[in-house]
């Protein structure tokens, strides 16, 4: 069995509806998919009951935003049944009207700086809106070329219409899913700067992305410290659409065999 535990859809900044992924999970000989929208469990939920129907076994999931030493730090949240914790969809909730508020707020800056006038009806459609979700809307809208030019020059980390999107530190964010009963999987650690990964690690988490598109050079290194620290070792693609330069397609990236079998007991077993 194969596993991409981590994906995104139309719930958050992914273009792909929750039929359209199970299909292409399925065409792409995955057998379990994690529906990891950011912020939002409203796909997953979907997803969950819509996939066994189809074919496919959902992992219930979601990808949390938190911040720490001035760096977005994502982690990947993974619990064996659908989600009703009040405590922690009460933090979702907030953390989504600021992600709208911040999206308002680049539209102001995309005008002032790039005098850019964006619709922002998109803003209100989508649950959970990201940068992603900007950088799509810019090109669909015909203000760039391609994606990349978008995050490289107008919404991407210094640039003049970028904002930072949340204050929930990673701490926090680690204690607020242990104590809904979830498991915590540092995501991408190939992508922070800022931040040293091994006490990224002491913080809590019970996992490590090691299998994710741009981890091909550091695979060994991150298999080593899940072995040092006692880790699961997770993987995806991390999809959002296709012909996508951050990402990858679904099923480029997974686990199988050993690493598969632990996090489906871990998962299962104790949460």
């Amino acid at each position: 069995m194969r596993a991409d535990l981590h994906s995104h859809t139309i719930y958050s900044d992914g273009t792909f509806t929750i039929p359209e992924i199970i299909k292409r999970a399925i065409d792409r000989d995955i057998d379990i998919l994690a529906i990891t929208d950011h912020d939002t469990f409203d796909g997953a939920k979907i997803a969950y009951e819509m996939g066994p129907k189809m074919g496919l076994r959902v992992i219930y999931g979601m990808e949390l935003s938190t911040e720490r030493n001035g760096e977005s730090i994502h982690v990947l949240c993974y619990f064996s049944k659908p989600q009703e914790n009040s405590v922690l969809i009460k933090a979702l909730e907030e953390q989504r009207r600021n992600r709208k508020l911040r999206a308002y707020k680049m539209v102001e800056l995309l005008k002032k700086h790039f005098n850019i006038e964006l619709d922002t009806k998109f803003i209100e459609e989508r649950e959970s809106i990201t940068r992603g979700t900007i950088g799509d809307e810019l090109l669909k809208q015909g203000f760039v070329e391609n994606k990349k030019e978008a995050f490289t020059k107008m919404i991407g980390s210094g640039c003049p219409a970028y904002i930072p999107s949340t204050k929930l530190s990673t701490e926090d964010g680690i204690k607020l899913i242990k104590e809904a009963g979830g498991l915590c999987v540092l995501a991408h650690p190939c992508l922070y700067k800022k931040n040293n990964i091994e006490e990224l690690i002491k913080l809590g988490v019970v996992g490590i992305e090691a299998v994710y598109p741009n981890n091909e050079n550091n695979e060994t290194k991150y298999r080593d410290l899940a072995r040092k620290y006692n880790l699961l070792v997770t993987g995806g693609s991390d999809f959002h659409m296709d012909c996508d330069y951050k990402h990858a397609n679904v099923g480029t990236s997974f686990i199988k065999d050993n690493d598969l079998r632990k996090f489906l007991r871990i998962l299962e077993n104790e949460h």
